[in-house]
């Protein structure tokens, strides 16, 4: 009885210890305070990247001659609004790149290789140089530029990069536990990038533990889970709470016969086949560009510029940009009830601008590009679809083969077909959109062993550990 007695004040002890610890120390209000702040600029800064998105849209279609500036009558005139556009792409690209080699090393590529990077390597200078408001400010600045001179990126991967930044430097204020620093807020920090770039907050839960982290940490998931409902809540709160990023999709899967469920077998062996094909070309299109690089640092960026600068041209300007506009308009009706009848040639000419920009290395990511490749190759199949397998709803035709192209690019199954169901509220879609994702992961491997995001960290960080942390500008100097 005496050791019952023992045991009950021991652990009656050890409760008031932990309360006076994690609830009334100044210090607990301190880590959870800058906790909160970190987490709401992160959704701050993806809300941010929305919008210069818009802008950078809007910016870009006033140099192709498509609309006036700033609400104007004045358009760019004639033959204008084809070369205008084809400069600057092909510029911008320079400029980033000299910026990001001379000022903001460490910034280059989409920012998830960076934080899976960054996860890979132990407390030290290397991790600082990965993480720091450095780079945070130049991902940002960077970015900007490239939103606005029509590079085709997305804007996720920068959110994660940052997100990623802003979690880890708090540790830098005060005292976080150890399981934290090492992981957890890097992965709360890269989820809650996810989340509020696309308002998908289990998405972003998903990918911290399925992408970033690779792995399910228990002790890591109360963080990841209430960084990513902070900057969550912070997007709601900007767009609104009926904000979905493409807009409602309302159709069912449950009335499918046997033979239009064999859809999904078909649609995942191509889009898996086709996005493992595009990773493994962007994996060895990096190794050739970081060689490329130290040959010259000025007619590699311009090359890659002007291959950009000429897909825009044959395209007639829809390979400019994300290619988030395209997507929405192949897969969302417009108020007359029509879609966006994309040409045959918008899928392969999109993934070519996409691929130019990844291997350039610019910050940007690659989930609008691939996503917006994938519409376009649902378009192009739903003439077929209906010749073999009738009675699917063009919707429905689309939304999987972007899964399964995106989920053959990134291989992260889970987050692909959750983060289509969050973007257009189709939750009747949920078992062919993961069922699709399944196969286009399995096919993708076969192509692709090492998923492009886990490729890219490995690039990258055998670059910062040959390289050492050098100051910003050195490295210029250097491959000069």
């Amino acid at each position: 009885m005496s050791d019952l007695h023992q045991d009950i004040k021991f652990e009656t002890r050890e409760t008031a210890r932990l309360w006076r610890r994690e609830v009334f120390s100044s210090r607990a209000w301190a880590r959870h305070g800058l906790f909160v702040v970190a987490a709401v600029l992160t959704g701050l800064v993806a809300w941010y990247f929305q919008q210069a998105e818009v802008w950078g849209r809007d910016w870009f279609k006033f140099l192709q001659g498509e609309a006036g500036l700033f609400g104007s009558e004045w358009r760019m005139p004639g033959i204008l609004g084809i070369l205008v556009p084809m400069l600057v792409v092909t510029g911008s690209m320079l400029l980033i790149m000299q910026l990001r080699d001379r000022f903001y090393s460490g910034t280059e590529g989409t920012g998830i290789p960076q934080a899976i990077a960054a996860l890979k390597t132990p407390e030290g200078p290397i991790r600082n140089m990965m993480l720091s408001w450095r780079i945070a400010i130049g991902k940002i600045l960077l970015l900007t530029i490239g939103l606005f001179s029509g590079m085709t990126i997305g804007r996720e991967g920068p959110s994660v990069h940052v997100g990623a930044c802003l979690m880890y430097l708090i540790t830098k204020i005060t005292h976080y536990p150890a399981h934290l620093v090492r992981r957890g807020l890097i992965l709360g920090g890269g989820g809650a990038g996810i989340a509020a770039a696309f308002n998908a907050p289990i998405a972003g839960i998903i990918f911290a533990f399925e992408e970033i982290g690779r792995s399910f940490e228990k002790n890591n998931a109360g963080t990841v889970i209430r960084t990513v409902i902070l900057a969550s809540v912070v997007v709601v709160l900007l767009l609104g709470k009926d904000y979905l990023f493409y807009g409602e999709v309302d159709i069912d899967a449950g009335n499918w016969t046997l033979l239009q469920w064999s859809s999904i077998l078909f649609i995942g062996v191509i889009g898996g086949f086709l996005g493992g094909f595009f990773a493994q070309c962007v994996v060895k299109g990096t190794r050739v560009v970081g060689c490329c690089m130290k040959w010259n640092i000025w007619i590699t960026p311009l090359v890659i510029g002007a291959s950009l600068a000429l897909l825009g041209l044959v395209s007639g300007g829809e390979t400019y940009g994300s290619g988030f506009p395209q997507a929405e308009a192949i897969l969302i009706p417009d108020a007359e009830g029509n879609t966006w009848s994309a040409p045959w040639h918008y899928a392969p000419l999109k993934a070519c601008a996409s691929f130019f920009s990844l291997i350039s290395g610019i910050p940007g990511g690659l989930f609008d590009p691939s996503l917006s490749v994938g519409a376009g190759l649902g378009q192009t199949f739903v003439p077929v679809m209906d010749q073999f397998l009738p009675g699917i709803a063009p919707q429905a035709v689309i939304m999987m083969f972007m899964v399964a192209y995106f989920t053959g690019v990134v291989q992260s199954p889970l987050t692909c077909g959750v983060i289509m169901i969050e973007m257009t509220g189709a939750r009747h879609m949920t078992i062919p959109l993961l069922l699709t994702a399944v196969v286009a992961y399995e096919c993708s491997r076969l192509i692709c062993r090492t998923a492009i995001y886990e490729a890219l960290a490995d690039i990258f960080l055998g670059h910062v550990e040959q390289c050492g942390p050098t100051p910003p500008g050195k490295n210029q100097q250097a491959a000069k």
